[in-house]
């Protein structure tokens, strides 16, 4: 529903732009355009004291990947009694009577209980807390790599409404500057020193600015609206440029330590499964007491047995084929991941290095341009050149305002990629 309104208001102020632009706007017209525009909004506020790692935290704290960590959190718990118990599995009791009053009655009874105790297979005991050693690690590791995925997140989300802010503020910068020259072109066409048409084609340059300011705002209000939905909040970092790591590689990051933390895991439990292939050892205390049916006195005694069950290839295949998977399933993650951080690395170097390079050659077309629109806004109130030439350079004046600024955000965004690459957090 939220999407389906945020189209309808998109069509209806471009609509209202084509209006204008074909001359056919009113006041009233312009003033429920204005009215569209502020009936949404989704504002988000620069502060100076919050930082990135501070909202990283924040979008750590409500992303939904919490509650299987707390799953994740109690098998470890589980594992971790497993290991520490007294026992491989819980002993059993039983108790039994038996009489002949139904077939002989001759006052025959006898009474047993019994009480059997698992015995550890040889080490057994030592596997179990390995496996839930292994299993903590993993789960810390996959608590950092939420925080990685939530930094990679945060970083889009942020940089998205810092390029759409520069978006809304280049475009209502021609805007203005259309608006001047519209003013001008009138003044001209008063003194008799240009056509009509040459105003009217004035107003259509500065209603096509404003289209496109309406459209750069609402690509702004949906990128912090996003933001909103990611972080829970109304604020977000006034600062959002980050140091250049020194790291070249991604051995420490997050991922590429929680992808190996699972395969040490998924090892480490075939080594159990191997151990506990077999049933364990069975350990039975019994006691008995009999009542003759010629002598009406108890006899009672005490049993030991035990039992060894034995080595079955029905029971032992499954249960090392399905281990063997999980480590075969666990190093594809791995390879897998391996090539993707790969990519991941090389494209954030390459990525930075030719937007720095990029940058430079931008900052001599603007300055460029941007002296070129200032001379040819002289020469066109001194009647030296036509409105076409001179809106003409004004537009590439405009394009390398835009393609600087926006160059220098992506530099510092690039920035923030290539510290993701290697697995820092903001």
């Amino acid at each position: 529903m939220f999407h389906l309104y945020q189209g309808v208001l998109h069509s209806r102020l471009i609509a209202c732009c084509v209006w204008l632009m074909m001359g056919y706007a009113t006041p009233a017209m312009a003033e429920s355009m204005a009215n569209l525009a502020s009936d949404h909004e989704d504002t988000v506020s620069a502060n100076p004291r919050l930082s990135l790692h501070e909202v990283l935290q924040q979008v750590v704290a409500i992303h939904p990947q919490q509650s299987l960590l707390a799953a994740h959190q109690q098998m470890v718990q589980a594992r971790r009694t497993m290991a520490n118990s007294w026992l491989p599995q819980a002993p059993s009791v039983g108790f039994s009577h038996q009489n002949d009053a139904l077939m002989s009655n001759r006052d025959e009874r006898e009474w047993q209980a019994q009480m059997q105790i698992p015995i550890w297979l040889p080490g057994q005991r030592q596997a179990r807390s390995q496996v839930a050693s292994l299993a903590d690690d993993s789960l810390a590791q996959d608590r950092a790599g939420l925080q990685q995925l939530a930094a990679d997140l945060l970083r889009n989300a942020v940089w998205e409404i810092a390029l759409r802010r520069n978006d809304v503020s280049l475009v209502e910068n021609r805007r203005d500057t259309m608006r001047s020259i519209a003013e001008d072109v009138q003044k001209r066409f008063k003194a008799g020193e240009v056509a009509r048409l040459d105003v009217m084609q004035a107003e259509q340059e500065t209603l096509q600015a404003e289209r496109q300011r309406v459209t750069a705002h609402a690509e702004l209000m949906h990128a912090q609206f996003r933001y909103q939905q990611l972080t829970g909040l109304s604020e977000m970092p006034a600062r959002l440029e980050e140091p250049l790591s020194t790291r070249e590689d991604y051995a420490v990051s997050p991922y590429w330590q929680a992808a190996q933390a699972r395969l040490k895991l998924a090892e480490g439990q075939r080594d159990l499964t191997a151990i506990e292939q077999r049933q364990n050892p069975q350990l039975t205390l019994s006691t008995r007491t009999i009542q003759g049916g010629f002598d009406y006195a108890y006899n009672s005694s005490m049993g030991v047995a035990i039992n060894i069950p034995l080595q079955s290839e029905v029971h032992r295949a499954p249960l090392l084929a399905n281990a063997e998977q999980n480590i075969g399933d666990a190093r594809s993650q791995l390879e897998t991941l391996r090539r993707q951080l790969e990519n991941n690395l090389h494209e954030a170097e390459h990525n930075l290095h030719v937007s720095r390079q990029e940058l430079t050659l931008i900052q001599q077309q603007q300055a460029i341009a941007s002296e070129n629109a200032a001379l040819a806004r002289k020469a066109y109130r001194l009647g030296e050149l036509d409105l076409n030439q001179l809106l003409r350079l004004q537009l590439l004046a405009f394009e390398a305002d835009r393609s600087l600024s926006s160059q220098q955000l992506q530099v510092q965004s690039n920035i923030a990629k290539y510290n993701q690459a290697v697995g820092v957090l903001p």
